[in-house]
């Protein structure tokens, strides 16, 4: 161990490996009904663990009494103080410590169960398939960490040893009483025969968790959603909030055309092989993505009235804050002025004056991924002529456009626009990726590809 390592830190020996859980029996059973000889009626349920390992994976990898050496390099007598060979001096007067911080986890691991259900009804109407299905889920005990070295929120103004373990920064405990809940309708409909076919789906969908307030950190990327507001109030009962990926509506519809044109279909099927090779075997494919917005949260940054050494986390609520659709824009997304610093005035709401917030010892009353963010539409269309080159080769050449209408599909507020505290809140600043958005929803994007199948 370091020499280094705070004394009024007590180490004792101890087991460190957590203990294996042999209970783990997660059944499954589906069941099928053929009500007619063109009507089905379908279910089942099942039982899967969280993540094997789950969380008790995220302890592994640092020893337990690690430590980062600092060391601040000066001149002093035109000599370096620290200098090769020699560039760690005895005298540890000279260096400095980073604050401690500390995890905990039980011995015994129990994984968390998610419970998944579903039901369908199918029935088939001349060459067309039709679909009604409920899907749900219940996730129960579900492991995640927490900070437990925060003050109570208090009028009495924050000092280290108001922390319940006031040797260290920050303590994480594992808790295991989380929960989602996860539900959905979906109405599809499919036709696989003929030049045209199609599969289009709508579902609408409903998912909560209680779990959001302990992701730890604000994000880099999205803001306080990608994550929350890393255990903003320790000493809080869990909340429901939305998850921040789930739309509440989505619609997918995807077909494909064969033109029928070329050999072996209906026009020019006896056309000469050098006609065919331009005009026929080609198929056109088209996708179309539309859904509703998905979650974000509020938050402010410059104050800390709980007096938790908690500067930022989730505001007041004053109002809804999600504005009507025909309000909404990309410079005002949504109704800044429903929400407030804590402890600041109706008439300076983010305490532009200092000198007006209020020490009201408490944290923010609004919840998380409260506001709805910009929806997605987007269309795709390829183009694809495949060359016979023998009986069992081929060559396919395709056009693919992606979103064909150049519909802009804009990002949810980053954490910079999502600050009611800051400038430019309420405002949206980036659009979907063109190269990397899983339905193609950036701005117009055109590929040309070849492939070789056999």
């Amino acid at each position: 161990m370091s020499p280094l390592y705070p004394s009024n830190i007590a180490v004792v020996a101890g087991p460190v490996i957590p203990h294996p859980s042999n209970q783990n029996f997660v059944p499954r059973i589906g069941a099928a009904y053929l009500i007619t000889e063109k009507t089905v009626l379908r279910g089942g349920y099942g039982i899967f663990t969280s993540r094997g390992l789950g969380t008790f994976s995220l302890v592994q990898g640092q020893g337990p009494f690690e430590l980062a050496e600092n060391y601040t390099n000066t001149i002093q007598s035109g000599q370096a103080l620290f200098a090769f060979p020699d560039p760690f001096p005895a005298n540890l007067g000279l260096v400095e410590v980073a604050s401690q911080s500390v995890g905990g986890y039980p011995l015994d691991t129990r994984d968390g169960k998610i419970h998944q259900f579903n039901a369908t009804v199918e029935h088939q109407l001349s060459d067309m398939g039709f679909r009604v299905s409920y899907v749900g889920s219940r996730s129960r005990g579900l492991n995640g960490f927490y900070e437990i070295n925060k003050p109570q929120p208090s009028t009495i103004p924050f000092t280290p040893d108001r922390r319940p373990y006031p040797q260290f920064v920050s303590v994480q405990m594992l808790r295991r009483d989380l929960s989602a809940n996860y539900d959905s309708l979906t109405l599809e409909g499919r036709r696989r025969v003929g030049q045209v076919s199609f599969d289009g789906f709508w579902t609408w969908a409903n998912n909560l968790d209680n779990y959001e307030m302990l992701a730890s950190g604000f994000g880099t990327e999205y803001g306080p959603q990608n994550g929350s507001f890393g255990d903003e109030n320790p000493y809080a009962p869990l909340l429901w909030n939305h998850d921040r990926v789930t739309p509440h509506h989505r619609v997918v519809v995807n077909a494909s055309w064969e033109i029928p044109v070329g050999r072996g279909r209906r026009y020019l099927a006896s056309a000469p092989r050098v006609v065919d090779k331009a005009v026929g075997g080609w198929t056109a494919y088209w996708v179309a993505f539309i859904q509703t917005g998905q979650w974000f949260s509020p938050f402010f940054s410059t104050t800390d009235p709980s007096n938790t050494n908690s500067f930022g986390g989730l505001p007041d609520r004053i109002a809804n804050g999600n504005l009507p659709n025909g309000q909404r824009s990309v410079s005002h997304w949504f109704d800044t002025s429903a929400f407030a610093v804590p402890g600041c005035p109706a008439s300076d709401p983010t305490c532009l004056d200092p000198a007006a917030l209020v020490n009201v010892g408490r944290f923010g009353n609004s919840g998380i991924n409260i506001l709805e963010g910009p929806g997605l539409h987007t269309v795709n269309l390829t183009i694809r002529k495949r060359f016979l080159l023998t009986e069992r080769w081929h060559f396919d050449i395709m056009a693919l456009c992606g979103n064909l209408f150049n519909h802009p599909n804009f990002s949810i507020p980053d954490s910079s626009t999502t600050t009611i505290d800051a400038s430019g809140v309420g405002q949206i600043s980036g659009q979907h990726d063109r190269f990397f958005s899983g339905e193609k929803s950036g701005s117009r994007v055109i590929e040309l590809r070849g492939r070789l199948e056999f």
